[in-house]
């Protein structure tokens, strides 16, 4: 190879990286805010859906150029999300630029997420070398944007206003039957409907990330825990809504992470 070749293919290579930080930075800068206009304002559900698939498909496709640059993909994207995840606490709290109500505010995590997540399924489909050290740079960077969601959704001040339902089906999972019988129903029956099984997702791939040599009866005794931990805590304070159906929702998005944890580690994080 001459070295003009080889001068052209480290501009490419620098081409794609800056591209790959450009996408997946946008990517986690897209928000739904009723405070903004443009692309990052309050936008019908068809354009909400359209965002989701736009940063999917474009940052798997960044992500697929910039294969064989593995250590840079994940060290960009543990650090961009160390560095967002203080900017969206502080604006939730103070600045409220992503939304002046819960619901509109929390669409601007669920893009980073996406943007994140479609990072590390590329990643996953394509399987390079180096995959292991990428697994867990990954799910260490995400880890606190993953805590905050976490605080914001269950971690409330001891009030008055409890509300329980221990009748499996007649809480939550009305919420599904709003959907099924209108699609077109308001997006807070598939926020919560749909985030009650997608939030304990993550946390077999999290603790596996934090604790190497943690087994598989270990994560099912934890899994069956911590959605009862959580609705006991609400229950004792009398903060929240404590719902069966939650508790079961909790259960199917953390063994569905499980599963997939579990298949990771034998097709991938064994071999290396």
């Amino acid at each position: 190879m001459s070295i003009k070749e080889k001068l052209s293919k480290i501009d490419k290579t620098k081409a794609s990286k800056i591209l790959f930080a450009l996408v997946f930075v946008l990517s986690c800068l897209t928000m739904n805010s009723n405070r903004l206009h443009g692309y990052n304002g309050a936008y019908s559900k068809p354009f909400t859906i359209t965002k989701f698939i736009l940063i999917v498909v474009c940052v798997f496709w960044v992500t697929r150029l910039n294969i064989n640059s593995i250590n840079y993909i994940s060290k960009f994207v543990k650090y961009t999300l160390w560095i967002i995840t203080p900017i969206v606490c502080f604006d939730y709290y103070v600045t409220h630029i992503s939304g002046s109500q819960f619901l509109i505010s929390v669409w601007w995590i669920g893009y980073i997420l996406i943007a994140a997540l479609s990072v590390f399924t590329a990643v996953t489909l394509l399987k390079p070398k180096n995959y292991k050290s990428f697994y867990y740079d990954f799910w260490i960077g995400l880890t606190p944007i993953y805590v905050f969601i976490l605080i914001i959704c269950f971690l409330r001040m001891p009030a008055d206003n409890l509300t329980t339902n221990f009748r499996l089906g007649h809480g939550t999972f009305l919420m599904l039957k709003a959907i099924i019988n209108n699609p077109g129903v308001d997006s807070e029956a598939y926020i919560i409907f749909i985030g009650n099984i997608v939030i304990f997702i993550p946390l077999a791939f999290i603790l596996s990330a934090f604790f190497k040599k943690i087994k598989p009866y270990q994560l099912v005794l934890i899994g069956l825990a911590v959605p009862f931990i959580v609705e006991g805590y609400q229950y004792i304070f009398k903060c929240g809504d404590v719902d069966i159906d939650d508790i079961v929702l909790n259960w199917f998005g953390y063994f569905i992470g499980m599963i997939l944890y579990l298949i990771i580690k034998k097709r991938l994080l064994e071999k290396e």
